[in-house]
Formats: structure tokens, C-alpha cells, sequence
């Protein structure tokens, strides 16, 4: 029954693309402030914690780690599709429940360090060959 789109198939994945869409909003200054922030909320988790009423390491779960989470559910639920975000999400959330929250930041933070540069390059990609080229590449997916 994998080939059948029901009507409610059909809403889910639409509910899935908006709230995708959501998390895309902001783009690379968001990202950037939310490494910036995450990177201050370790540093802070490992020298203030016992100062401060809750792990900071938490921020940067939050910020770097949930966007990881959401966006591996939505691919399994509406592709079958197992990436590495899956296997990361599994990091996060086993660090989380074994209490090693600096860990599950730490993960969350780097993983998010490689898709910024990973967008950056392809950010740079796509200019340089409209610059050569003289129009915009085609997008994948659009």
C-alpha cells in the first residue's frame, strides 16, 4: 500500500513540508547565531553549570539538536528514508536519557557546525557558476 497516497497521507506530508519550511526561515545568519549561541551554552555548561539552575548544555540541545530530531522524524515518516541525521538523533536522544547532556550538545553542535559549511560551499557553488554561466543553476527538488 506504500504506492497509494491517501487523503491523509497527503495532508500529513503537507503539514511536514510547512513545518520543514518553518525551520528553513531565518537561513544562514539564523544558523549562524544559533552556533554562535550553542557554542557560548557549552562553554558555559562545562565551567558554570554548578552556578547556574539548569545545564546550559541545553540550549545548544535545543537549538542544533531538535532541528536534527524533527528533520530525521519527518524523512523516515514521510520517506522511509534512513540518513545519518536518523543515526544522530539516536546519539542525541540516548545522551539525553543516560544524562550526558554535554554530550548530546556537543553532537548537536557539530553535526550543525558541518551542515552550516556544508550549505556555505554550496551557497559559494551556486555563485560562482551563475557568475560563469551568467543564470542560476537549477535546484534539485524544485
Amino acid at each position: 500500500m506504500h504506492g497509494c497516497d491517501t487523503e491523509g497521507d497527503v495532508g500529513a506530508k503537507a503539514a511536514f513540508r510547512r513545518i520543514e519550511d518553518a525551520m528553513e526561515l531565518g537561513g544562514a545568519g539564523k544558523d549562524a547565531a544559533f552556533l554562535a549561541i550553542s557554542a557560548l551554552s557549552l562553554i558555559a555548561s562545562f565551567f558554570l553549570r554548578s552556578y547556574l539552575p539548569f545545564d546550559p548544555a541545553w540550549v545548544a540541545i535545543v537549538l542544533c539538536g531538535l532541528p536534527i530530531v524533527v528533520g530525521a522524524v519527518i524523512a523516515l515518516v514521510t520517506e522511509f528514508d534512513v540518513k545519518a541525521d536518523v543515526l544522530v538523533s539516536l546519539a542525541i536522544v540516548a545522551s539525553i536519557v543516560i544524562g550526558e547532556y554535554d554530550a548530546a550538545g556537543i553532537v548537536a553542535f557539530i553535526m550543525q557546525i558541518g551542515s552550516f559549511l556544508e550549505e556555505a560551499t554550496v551557497r559559494r557553488a551556486r555563485a560562482g557558476i551563475e557568475g560563469w554561466w551568467g543564470s542560476p543553476p537549477e535546484r534539485r527538488g524544485s
